[in-house]
């Protein structure tokens, strides 16, 4: 078979493949709806007309009331028939409501009071008056810099808020109704924008009860929070988790989380696949193995002091306070190990696609039904990454409140952990080993390597079968109650 035969094969086979991933997606893409801007300025407009026909507001005070009601119609309209009087005594007091329609842009000459220039001037609300290139100036840094979609008169102390038709004339066309629809969509129960970086895709589920949602870019996220998929953790402890990563101990260990000192001869050792065996390679290093997480030797399996995801508080009661502050740091820690190792995982995902399946099939001519199984295994490890990395989450929630459940928790992640890296370890052989078949083809027998490879195969999806195991163990202690949350 000639060299073209095999790579048109292949592409056959990883066509096929990708077409499976494809349909598998499609099942998942039909239970929500993609939005573009258009589609939802098309909604907002329909929301701004309807409400302005009941309170008879015109458009620009409908879209400041909309605003300042987080586009709460329904709890406006009950407001106003409620006791409508009042609420339109409070609409003006509070400055929510003001009085555009004595707005003049053309015909009046004078000197403008911000810039001090003869110009046409423009006559506001609030009978104060200033040139077009200033309102316009003004109007720009507020949208496009600060982001504010609300500007007051340039006149020190005055709260007139200039209409919104106003601050659309002068601004950039996209970036306000870019701001306008973020800021709908914020305070919407049923849109979200998709989080991953240069999707501006907005998401609309089909039905309300979905938290799990995923974009058109194959990005997945929690619908509810708005977050990255963060399973076995409750959206509250998610965002209360957030702030604690923001503190600057956090942000180093995230800075350190790449190398790590040997212990034996104190060498730093970078981690390039993302599990926790750490091996300090010669030349420079001294052939040692040790754990990532705790420094200690690596011993068979790291079974003997497998204990790294346990923390051991100070007995002195007089330090309670700098364990609050170790407490964090070494859960945060976890996290960002197993958030590091998640995203080298994701990296390893693609080489799989791009490089290892076509090596295998060039050496071994092994098809896709051979080789689906890396992609399998894999993206079984991604998910244990993000579980395990949300886990640590919620042991440092539950670790000072209930001692029962953080003890449960830690001995399903001890041993959800354990069984992730030994699969990350075995799918680190099987890459290893891939990478060198250009030059063990020329030393060893070709039924030796299908051998290993098959051998390596089983021990592969052995591991993936226990950590899968290990991990629904631990989903379904939290779900089903054991672990209190």
């Amino acid at each position: 078979m000639s060299d073209d035969e095999d790579q048109y094969n292949y592409q056959n086979d990883s066509e096929e493949f990708n077409q499976i991933n494809s349909w598998q997606e499609n099942l998942k893409l039909d239970m929500v709806e993609i939005l573009e801007m258009k589609d939802v300025m098309l909604v907002i407009m329909k929301e701004v007309q309807e409400l302005s026909e009941i309170l008879y507001f015109d458009e620009d005070n409908t879209f400041e009331l909309l605003m300042h009601y987080n586009w709460n119609k329904d709890d406006i309209t009950q407001k106003y028939y409620s006791a409508s009087e009042k609420l339109l005594t409070e609409f003006k007091a509070n400055g929510i409501i003001n009085d555009h329609q004595n707005v003049i842009y053309n015909g009046l000459q004078g000197c403008c009071t911000v810039c001090f220039c003869q110009e046409q001037l423009i006559l506001l609300g609030c009978k104060h008056m200033f040139c077009e290139s200033c309102i316009k100036q003004t109007i720009m840094q507020r949208v496009q810099k600060d982001k504010f979609l609300f500007v007051r008169c340039l006149f020190n102390g005055c709260n007139y808020k200039l209409p919104f038709s106003m601050i659309r004339k002068f601004s950039n066309q996209k970036e306000f109704e870019d701001l306008l629809c973020r800021k709908f969509v914020e305070c919407s129960r049923y849109l979200a924008y998709c989080p991953a970086v240069n999707c501006n895709k907005i998401i609309k589920p089909k039905f309300t009860s979905t938290k799990e949602v995923t974009c058109l870019c194959q990005t997945k996220f929690c619908f509810y929070c708005k977050e990255e998929l963060h399973p076995p953790c409750p959206c509250d402890l998610v965002k209360k988790w957030l702030v604690v990563l923001k503190n600057d101990q956090a942000n180093q260990d995230w800075i350190r989380l790449n190398t790590k000192q040997c212990p034996f001869c104190k060498q730093f050792v970078e981690r390039s696949f993302g599990c926790n065996y750490m091996l300090c390679k010669p030349p420079g290093g001294c052939a040692n193995a040790f754990c990532y997480v705790c420094s200690k030797p690596w011993k068979p399996d790291h079974k003997d002091h497998y204990k790294c995801n346990q923390y051991v508080p100070p007995k002195d009661n007089t330090e309670l306070e700098k364990d609050l502050i170790e407490r964090c740091n070494f859960y945060s820690k976890g996290y960002l190990i197993q958030a590091a190792a998640g995203q080298k995982a994701q990296e390893s995902l693609k080489k799989i696609r791009d490089y290892y399946i076509h090596q295998i099939f060039m050496y071994f001519g092994f098809d896709m039904h051979d080789t689906q199984f890396l992609e399998e295994v894999m993206a079984e490890l991604i998910q244990s990454r993000v579980i395990l990395k949300w886990s640590y989450c919620l042991s440092y929630y539950i670790s000072h409140k209930n001692q029962q459940s953080s003890k449960l928790l830690d001995h399903y992640q001890q041993l959800f952990e354990h069984a992730c890296e030994s699969l990350a370890i075995s799918l680190m052989k099987m890459f290893n080993r891939i990478e060198k078949l250009n030059v063990e083809i020329h030393t060893t027998p070709m039924h030796d390597l299908k051998k290993q490879f098959m051998k390596l195969k089983d021990t592969i999806q052995n591991a993936s079968s226990k950590c899968q195991k290990m991990r629904l163990n631990l989903e379904s202690a939290v779900y089903q109650g054991d672990i209190i949350v």
